[in-house]
């Protein structure tokens, strides 16, 4: 009984990993397909944040744009870097953790430096 609670918990976490193994395999073929597509629908919704940005000086979905391509820019770099199976890794929490914290202060900072947030 002691083997099976372990044992259990380390097939789930393999399972896990071969999940997210299935699902980078098969979504990355499809992505670099319509790679053109998809950086143009991103630089799109960039651009435009950016225009409202600095128009009406209301920086919200600037903010929000600016932190969702650094967050998930960066998991998909490091997905690149060590596998998919890193992201079913219980350390991976931390760092995703940490991310979220590194990707606020940079878009804070970006922000700050445009003028469109004051510093506090």
């Amino acid at each position: 009984m002691k083997q099976l609670i372990p044992q259990l918990y380390q097939a789930i976490g393999e399972a896990t990993a071969h999940g997210y193994r299935i699902i980078w395999d098969a979504a990355w073929p499809i992505a670099l397909q319509h790679l053109q597509a998809i950086s143009g629908v991103l630089v799109l919704i960039l651009v435009l944040s950016a225009i409202e940005a600095f128009t009406t000086r209301r920086w919200g979905w600037f903010g929000s744009v600016l932190y969702n391509y650094l967050y998930f820019g960066t998991l998909i770099l490091v997905g690149f870097a060590f596998g998919p199976e890193i992201f079913a890794n219980d350390y991976f929490k931390i760092f995703l953790a940490m991310l979220y914290i590194v990707c606020f202060l940079l878009v804070r900072v970006v922000l700050v430096k445009t003028g469109l947030k004051r510093k506090f």
